[in-house]
């Protein structure tokens, strides 16, 4: 469990440093990047996304990542909610993992369009959602667009987004902005000594970090486009409808596992007060596994 929760910690802070992209997606007739890759095709996208199956599931849950992550950031968790009933279904992101890179010409959807169309088309019935930092964006934009598609949310590193200013906004649509940091974060990201070292001291454990699979991290920052699709996914990030967070249902039926927004959380995170969430995701899986 605390592997599981330090991975997840990691990954964050990594995703903070580094600012950057994360894994790519595998054209048709290229050589999977699992054993288990599946893809989903939604207008000009191409979805990568993992299922792991349990086997007299109680429940599915949808996970998503955080920026410059990827689907593999849930490896670590995944197993642990299978092992107790729960059928995960990890999906990358579109200009993330290994799903489509947006470019100037792509017509972009919505994120919480994309992602629900995959969970309806794999089952009709409602999904605990699960968003990691950025994806935790899109959860909530998904439970609040779709609500009849979601049972819960599992919310892990993540709050409201109300928006950037619009100066960021038009600095960050930019194509020289794009193109120069689109390299910069590829270039970091593909520097596996790098990665590494932000591994270490973002773990303050440098014995996990050198057992650690960086490749997992760093081998996508080498696929051309990475970069700069990053950036772009930033134009598509929902906002926040925090009216229709105050009515969604408490994330966990378990109070074991579940906190509420406090009035000094909500003013540096922008999240409602009272509003249920998980304060971690080894702490879903913990409770999940009657722990």
């Amino acid at each position: 469990m605390k592997t599981a929760k330090r991975v997840l910690s990691v990954l964050l802070a990594a995703a903070l440093i580094l600012g950057g992209v994360v894994f790519v997606f595998a054209a048709d007739g290229e050589e999977l990047p699992f054993e288990d890759s599946r893809f989903f095709s939604y207008g000009e996208y191409s979805i990568h996304y993992r299922v792991f199956e349990a086997e007299e599931p109680v429940g599915q849950i949808f996970m998503i990542h955080g920026f410059a992550m990827s689907s593999a950031c849930w490896l670590e968790l995944a197993p642990l909610l299978v092992d107790a009933g729960y059928t995960c279904v990890l999906a990358d992101l579109p200009d993330f993992g290994y799903s489509s890179r947006e470019t100037e010409e792509t017509n972009k959807l919505p994120r919480e369009e994309i992602m629900h169309a995959l969970m309806t088309k794999l089952s009709p019935d409602p999904w605990y959602v699960a968003g990691h930092s950025m994806g935790g964006y899109v959860a909530l934009a998904i439970a609040q667009t779709y609500p009849e598609s979601v049972k819960n949310l599992l919310l892990y590193g993540t709050a409201g987004n109300s928006g950037a200013p619009e100066a960021a906004t038009k600095l960050m649509s930019s194509v020289p902005f794009i193109k120069v940091m689109g390299r910069i974060m590829e270039w970091m990201g593909s520097t596996k000594l790098l990665v590494r070292l932000l591994f270490a001291a973002a773990a303050a454990d440098a014995s996990f970090a050198r057992s650690y699979d960086i490749s997992l991290v760093s081998d996508p920052f080498s696929i051309p486009g990475t970069g700069a699709g990053a950036i772009y996914s930033f134009s598509m990030l929902p906002p926040t409808d925090y009216e229709a967070v105050k009515k969604m249902p408490p994330i966990l039926p378990s109070a074991s596992v579940c906190g509420k927004v406090t009035a000094a959380a909500s003013a540096t995170t922008g999240l409602p007060a009272g509003l249920p969430v998980i304060t971690g995701c080894g702490d879903l899986a913990s409770a999940a596994a009657g722990s």
